[in-house]
């Protein structure tokens, strides 16, 4: 099975080549602006560097957010748009699931993603250690609430926090008297773990949506 994956919903943009359980090419860029003038020059060059043509593509798969809200609709705008021209599925993956997938499986822990999403809140999620398996929903919280949602969640296992909040959690459990781990990897999603975790989902019955748990910012006048 031969995967592009695509995520511009954080920090970062990238693209990856996923076949058969290995990454072929991939491409990493932190950025805050600028993403959607760098993603298909991306792809492009993935896919130059793996050999191949979109056409022996088999999946899309991008992250869905949560994010920016801008940056979310970027990479699945695209991705949809690809594969309706190919006629081929895309997977959408949240960006949650993604940095989890980073960190290193183990039975016994609990693996948690945190992104400040910036006015004391966190997007937060909780995994079972030894599979993405969700404990909690996606979920926007104010950080200590965050914190004893996580506790309530681990009961006891030992947690192991990546992503932009991953301090901000850590420093938080901390002052309710839990130790968690912040292991060095990477704080935003790779498209080449967004491939990994695509491969092994079903097709969706419906193309993917964005997910947001936030309102957007800018919003249309009311009456006058």
């Amino acid at each position: 099975m031969i995967i592009l994956g695509l995520d511009t919903a954080q920090g970062a943009c990238s693209a990856a080549v996923w076949k058969d359980g290995a990454v072929l090419a991939r491409r990493f860029e932190l950025m805050r602006t600028g993403h959607a003038e760098r993603l298909m020059p991306q792809a492009v060059e993935v896919m130059a560097d793996a050999g191949l043509q979109m056409a022996q593509l088999d999946r899309l798969a991008a992250t869905i957010g949560p994010g920016t809200f801008t940056g979310t609709r970027v990479a699945l705008a695209a991705a949809r748009g690809m594969a309706l021209a190919l006629g081929i599925p895309v997977i959408g993956v949240t960006t949650l699931e993604a940095v989890a997938e980073g960190l290193a499986t183990a039975e016994g822990k609990v693996r948690v993603t945190a992104f400040d999403a910036r006015r004391g809140e966190l997007y937060v999620q909780a995994f079972e250690g030894d599979a993405l398996t969700p404990l909690t929903d996606p979920q926007i919280l104010k950080v200590e609430d965050a914190a004893s949602t996580i506790i309530a969640a681990a009961g006891g296992t030992a947690i192991e926090i990546a992503g932009t909040g991953a301090g901000l959690l850590q420093d938080a459990l901390t002052g309710q008297g839990i130790k968690a781990a912040t292991p060095e990897v990477e704080a935003h999603p790779d498209a080449a773990l967004i491939a990994r975790i695509a491969s092994t989902r079903a097709i969706p019955a419906l193309p993917p949506a964005p997910l947001y748990l936030r309102e957007p910012d800018a919003k249309l006048p009311g009456p006058k």
